[in-house]
C-alpha cells in the first residue's frame, strides 16, 4: 500500500471585503514572498472559487476545486475550502472593514493528491475552533493545522472518504449507469446545482465510479494552453514574481487561468452573459426513448456514415475463451458477489486504468465560478465536465452538449445523435437494476467493484468487430462513438491493442446478457413511464384527471343531494293538508332556489375544473425547448 507523504502545499485565508469582494487575506508558506496576502497570476481567480456563488445564503459549505500547478505546469493540483459565517457580534476583535451583520470568510487547503473528503473532516473542525477564537488576525491555529496534515501520512486509496456513491446510486437509479456512460465518451457536460458544496462533491462521487480515476487520472484534468487569457485582474508588480514558479512567468503558452497581461482580453459583459430565451435551441420536445422507438432502420446507416474505422478489423485473433464462459448463463438475478467473482482477480493496472479521459484538453473542475466562463468556449478545450453554481453558466447553452440538473435529478440534450448513443439496453437496465437494488446492504466498495467489471467487460466486447452481436448490448452506436475518443485510441496503445492476458479468458458478452423476460419488460415500461417527458406527461394527465372525477363528484353529489330535499320538502308542503297558503310560497321559492344552486353549482365545476388531459398536454407542448435524455 502506497503512502503519502507532505500532502498540504498551502494553507490560503479568504475573506469577502464589503467594497473589494473576495480577496486574500492571509497565505502559509507565502506564494508572493514578502506578500503573503497575495497570489501568483495563475490561481488569481481563486477566491471566486473559495468564496462561490450564493454562499452567503448559507453558514457553512465545503467546495472542491482544481487548479493548474505553479512548480509542475502540467501537473493538477485540488484545494478544498472550507466556508463559514457567523454574526459579527461573534467576533471578539473586529476591524474597519467589518460594516455588515455578518463575517464570512473561507479556509483553503491547496494539496497534492486529490484528498477531498479526507482533508475535508479535518479542516472543517480547524475552521470551527479558528471562528471560535473570534479573532482572525490569530493565524497561529492555522499554521499548526498545516504542519500536522503533513506529518500524518496517509494511504491512497483514502483519496476516495468521503465521496457516498451509495447515495449517488439511490437518488439517480439507473441513470448512475447513464452518467457514467457519458464521462466515457468526453462530451461536454456542465453540472448545475446548489450548493457549491453539494454540487462539487456529487461531480467527485461520480469520477470515483471510474476505477482508479479520481486516485491516479486527474493529474492533468485542469491543464490546458488557452488560445487567449482569461478576464484580466489587476497586476502584480514584476519584482514580486521574480521567486515564483515556471508557471507564473509562462507568457507564451499560458495555462488554464494564463498569465499572459499584454493581450487584449475580452471582458465578460451583461450582452454576452446572454439571454435565456435567445439562447435556447429550438429543439424538439421529444423524450429521449420516444426517439429511439421505431429508429431501428437508421441503425445499420449510422454505422455506415462514421467516419471511424473498425477498430476490431485490425486485431489480431484472440485466444479462444473457455467453452463454459461463451454461454450466456448469466441470469437477471445475479447474485451479489456474482460479477465480482468473475473479474474480481483482474488487476486492473493492467487494463490500463484509469482511462486517460481527462487529458489532451478535456477537463474536470468539480467547481468553475464566473470568472472561468471564457475557459468553456476555448478553442483549445476538447470537452469538459464542470459543476457550477451560477445561473449564467446554464443561459450559455452553445458552450455544452449536455446539462445535468443536480437538484432535480434531471439530464438534457438537444444533440438525437448523443441521446441515441446513450439509450440503455435491456442488459444495461438489468445492471442497473442489480446495482440500485442491492446499493442499499453493500456499501461503496461494492458498488464501484460493480462498475469497474461493467467497464472491463465493455472494454473486452469492444475488441470484437462492428456488426458483432454482442456488442448490440451495449448499445451499437455507444459503442463507435466510444471507439472514436482519444481515449479509447489511448488505451489500444497502452494495451497494444487490448492484447491483455486477463481478457483471454473473458467473454467478450454483457456480463447481464440472457433471454428476455416478463421481468425486462415491466423494467423498461417502469423505466420509461418514470424518466421520459411521455411518461411524466402520461402519469400528469391521470393523476389530473383523478383529481378532476373526485372533485366534480365531491361538487355535483353535494348540489343534487341540496335539491333533493329541497324538492321532497316542497313536494310534502304541497300535499299536506293544512298548509298555509304562505308555507306553500315558502316552499316553492325554495326549490327555486335549490334549482338555481344546482345550476350555479354546474356553472363553477365547469369552470374551475382543470382541462382534460388530452387538452392540457396539447397546450403545454408548444412550452417544452429543452430535450430530456432521462
Amino acid at each position: 500500500m502506497s503512502f503519502i507523504s507532505d500532502p498540504v502545499l498551502n494553507i490560503i485565508v479568504v475573506g469577502f471585503h464589503h467594497k473589494k469582494g473576495c480577496q486574500v487575506e492571509h497565505c502559509y508558506p507565502e506564494l508572493v514572498p514578502g506578500c503573503p496576502t497575495e497570489l501568483p497570476a495563475v490561481w488569481r481567480h481563486l477566491p471566486a472559487l473559495a468564496l462561490p456563488d450564493g454562499s452567503h445564503n448559507y453558514l457553512s459549505d465545503t467546495i472542491y476545486f482544481n487548479l493548474p500547478g505553479l512548480t509542475e505546469p502540467a501537473h493538477t493540483v485540488y484545494g478544498i475550502s472550507c466556508f463559514r459565517q457567523i454574526p459579527v457580534e461573534q467576533v471578539l476583535q473586529k476591524t474597519e472593514d467589518m460594516t455588515r451583520s455578518s463575517v464570512q470568510k473561507s479556509v483553503c487547503v491547496i494539496c497534492r493528491y486529490p484528498l477531498f473528503g479526507r482533508l475535508a473532516v479535518k479542516m472543517e473542525l480547524v475552521v470551527r475552533a479558528w471562528f471560535l477564537q473570534g479573532d482572525f488576525s490569530q493565524t497561529k491555529l492555522l499554521e499548526d493545522a498545516y504542519k500536522h496534515l503533513n506529518s500524518c501520512p496517509v494511504q491512497i486509496d483514502q483519496t476516495l472518504e468521503g465521496l457516498s456513491v451509495q447515495r449517488l446510486v439511490e437518488n439517480w437509479k439507473h441513470k448512475a449507469l447513464l452518467l457514467f456512460k457519458l464521462l466515457l465518451l468526453r462530451r461536454k457536460v456542465l453540472i448545475y446545482g446548489s450548493p457549491a458544496g453539494t454540487l462539487s462533491a456529487a461531480l467527485l462521487t461520480l469520477v470515483s465510479l471510474l476505477p482508479r480515476c479520481l486516485e491516479h487520472g486527474l493529474s492533468r484534468a485542469a491543464n490546458v494552453t488557452l488560445s487567449r487569457p482569461l478576464s484580466p485582474v489587476a497586476e502584480i508588480p514584476d519584482n514580486k514574481l521574480q521567486d515564483i514558479g515556471d508557471a507564473a512567468k509562462e507568457g507564451d503558452e499560458p495555462y488554464i487561468n494564463g498569465t499572459c497581461q499584454s493581450e487584449e482580453t475580452e471582458e465578460l459583459t451583461v450582452k454576452e452573459s446572454g439571454n435565456m430565451e435567445e439562447e435556447k435551441d429550438q429543439i424538439s420536445g421529444q423524450s429521449f426513448e420516444e426517439a429511439t422507438i421505431g429508429d431501428g432502420s437508421d441503425k445499420i446507416d449510422f454505422v455506415s456514415r462514421e467516419k471511424c474505422h473498425s477498430v476490431g478489423e485490425k486485431y489480431k485473433p484472440q485466444k479462444a475463451p473457455v467453452e463454459a464462459q461463451l454461454s450466456p448463463t448469466m441470469a437477471r438475478d445475479m447474485s451479489v458477489d456474482g460479477l465480482y467473482n468473475l473479474t474480481g482477480q483482474i488487476d486492473q493496472a493492467e487494463c490500463g486504468f484509469p482511462l486517460p479521459l481527462f487529458e489532451d484538453g478535456y477537463l474536470c473542475l468539480p467547481y468553475l465560478s464566473l470568472q472561468y466562463l471564457d475557459i468553456l468556449s476555448d478553442s483549445a478545450v476538447e470537452g469538459f465536465v464542470v459543476g457550477a453554481s451560477n445561473v449564467l453558466f446554464k443561459q450559455k447553452r452553445q458552450l455544452f452538449d449536455v446539462l445535468v440538473e443536480l437538484n432535480e435529478m434531471r439530464i438534457e440534450t438537444g444533440d438525437l445523435m448523443l441521446r441515441r448513443q446513450l439509450t440503455l439496453s435491456t442488459e444495461d437496465l438489468r445492471f442497473a437494476d442489480h446495482v440500485v437494488r442491492h446499493a442499499s446492504t453493500q456499501g461503496d466498495a461494492w458498488i464501484r467493484d460493480q462498475f469497474a467489471s461493467y467497464l472491463i467487460y465493455l472494454l473486452r466486447t469492444s475488441l470484437l468487430p462492428e456488426g458483432s452481436r454482442e456488442i448490440d448490448s451495449y448499445n451499437a452506436q455507444f459503442m463507435v462513438a466510444l471507439k472514436c475518443t482519444p481515449a479509447y485510441q489511448q488505451w489500444l496503445k497502452t494495451t497494444n491493442n487490448g492484447d491483455i492476458e486477463a481478457f483471454t479468458n473473458l467473454a467478450p458478452i454483457h456480463p447481464f446478457s440472457g433471454q428476455l423476460s416478463v421481468a425486462d419488460m415491466k423494467l423498461k415500461f417502469t423505466h420509461t413511464m418514470s424518466t421520459t417527458e411521455g411518461g411524466r406527461k402520461v402519469t400528469a394527465a391521470v393523476a389530473s384527471t383523478g383529481r378532476a372525477v373526485a372533485t366534480t363528484s365531491r361538487a355535483v353529489g353535494g348540489a343534487l343531494s341540496q335539491a333533493r330535499g329541497a324538492l321532497s320538502g316542497w313536494w310534502s308542503a304541497l300535499t299536506a293538508p293544512a298548509a298555509a297558503a304562505g308555507d306553500e310560497r315558502r316552499a316553492a321559492s325554495d326549490a327555486e332556489d335549490a334549482i338555481d344552486q344546482l345550476d350555479e353549482d354546474n356553472r363553477k365545476e365547469t369552470t374551475d375544473t382543470p382541462d382534460p388531459p388530452d387538452k392540457s398536454i396539447e397546450s403545454n407542448t408548444n412550452n417544452f425547448t429543452k430535450i430530456q435524455v432521462i
